[in-house]
């Protein structure tokens, strides 16, 4: 009874432990997740629509980046700062229709203006929530009302193409835009739109992002787009935040930094930074592995050894490892061989055992012939010499180890013994302060005791 007792015992606290281990890697904080969305692709006929220097390229990709919050946050902030930039990047240029003068963010776009410019729906910008001033971005899959700005919706651009443009219904961007456009009539309450840093002294748009520019790289040190009053999702299911759009043909990397707005059980708003990496943090700010793409992917079961909270998917054959816990000192009377994942906490040893008790924790352990009447060692704490008492039937020749928490051997000593009781002393006041582990070693003897070693001054 008292070995299942013990296996009980144990299982119990390591059941304990997996599970606060698990709980505490898998917290994302207010960032449950990023989804990068194929919007569209530009076909043949889109390209044609190029008036006033529009240079939309045949196969160029337009992508919603998408931040999924939890329930009740709210996206305050998209920034750049000293440490942490708002850095865009492709391999290609990013496409910028420049038939929206003055207006370098999605929220500033007029839903009218697509009737007659239709690719200024693949346009490049910032945002929070909102991809036009009166319609929240959703996700195709998520649109339930139709489409507004693509085919017969719009007069065909420059060119005038029968049909009009925008239909490519290539498979590997999913849903067409003829069929959902990802954006839904705003129902939220706004605040006051605030930016800072994505112009120049003199009031023109310096980024890659503006009516009179073009680039393949954006990078700042010192910009932000803040919403008042915060923005959620437009879906009931899912508080999903639209961020970005960008078009490019080439591939694309990026790295954000985010505020997010909580509201606390006593009813304060919580203002809190999550940034792109940990290079070097402010009070106060988090890191969340879902603000830079492309997503790292690696181990994301947190029973494995290879698991890393850097890791936001799942790569194939990645998780080799099972944790397994145990005590892995091998001087420990409940020593586990197959650990992996060291608790010291769990250590048993004669004379000390963790507060536990040693006979369900260490069952097979011969008591009644290892007990302290067989091997003892004093004084313990230790002040000076240390004596070893022990007790044998035979005369026999004993090794006296000592080794010190990390399993290094620092003293060593041979025991000649009687047929009875034995004593010997051993000057160990060459050893620092701290704790050590005695093991006294014979035939069908092997016992570890734990003591303490303190200086002369009691």
């Amino acid at each position: 009874m008292k070995s299942n007792r013990c296996t009980n015992i144990v299982e119990s606290i390591l059941l304990t432990l997996t599970i606060l281990i698990v709980s505490a890697c898998s917290a994302t904080a207010q960032i449950k997740g990023l989804s990068v969305e194929t919007y569209y692709i530009a076909d043949v006929n889109d390209i044609t629509d190029n008036t006033g220097g529009r240079s939309l390229s045949l196969g160029a990709k337009t992508y919603r980046i998408y931040v999924e919050l939890e329930s009740g946050s709210k996206l305050r902030k998209i920034y750049g700062d000293s440490l942490h930039p708002l850095s865009i990047y492709s391999d290609s240029v990013f496409y910028n229709n420049n038939d929206r003068p003055s207006n370098e963010f999605g929220y500033e776009i007029q839903a009218s203006w697509y009737e007659d410019n239709p690719t200024l729906a693949l346009d490049s910008w910032f945002t929070l929530g909102l991809a036009t001033k009166t319609h929240k971005g959703i996700m195709k899959s998520k649109d339930t009302d139709g489409d507004i700005i693509a085919g017969i919706n719009n007069l065909g651009g420059t060119a005038s193409i029968p049909g009009g443009l925008l239909v490519n219904n290539d498979p590997s961007m999913g849903i067409p835009l003829t069929t959902d456009d990802g954006i839904v009539p705003n129902t939220g309450v706004l605040g006051s739109w605030i930016d800072v840093g994505f112009k120049d002294a003199f009031g023109n748009d310096t980024t890659i992002f503006g009516a009179d520019s073009l680039g393949n790289e954006f990078k700042c040190y010192g910009c932000a787009l803040q919403q008042t009053l915060g923005i959620e999702g437009p879906s009931q299911d899912s508080n999903r935040v639209l961020v970005a759009q960008l078009t490019t043909g080439g591939e694309l990397k990026f790295e954000i930094n985010l505020t997010l707005e909580q509201t606390d059980i006593n009813g304060n708003v919580i203002l809190i930074d999550y940034v792109a990496t940990d290079d070097t943090l402010r009070p106060g700010e988090v890191v969340s592995p879902f603000l830079s793409y492309p997503l790292a992917c690696g181990c994301t079961d947190p029973r494995y050894l290879e698991y890393s909270g850097s890791f936001t998917c799942l790569e194939s054959d990645s998780c080799k490892t099972l944790i397994v816990f145990g005590c892995m000192d091998t001087l420990a009377c409940n020593y586990k061989p197959e650990a992996n994942f060291n608790m010291s906490s769990l250590c048993c040893y004669p004379g000390y055992c963790n507060d536990l008790d040693i006979a369900l924790v260490c069952p097979s352990l011969n008591l009644g012939r290892f007990a302290s009447s067989n091997v003892l060692v004093y004084p313990n704490p230790s002040y000076g010499p240390l004596t070893v008492e022990l007790f044998s039937k035979v005369k026999q020749k004993a090794t006296m180890e000592v080794y010190n928490t990390m399993g290094a051997l620092v003293y060593a000593d041979v025991i000649v013994l009687s047929e009875d009781v034995t004593l010997s002393n051993h000057d160990i006041n060459f050893l620092q302060d701290g704790v050590y582990f005695v093991r006294v070693v014979a035939d069908q003897l092997n016992e570890s005791i734990r003591i303490v070693k303190k200086n002369n001054t009691k």
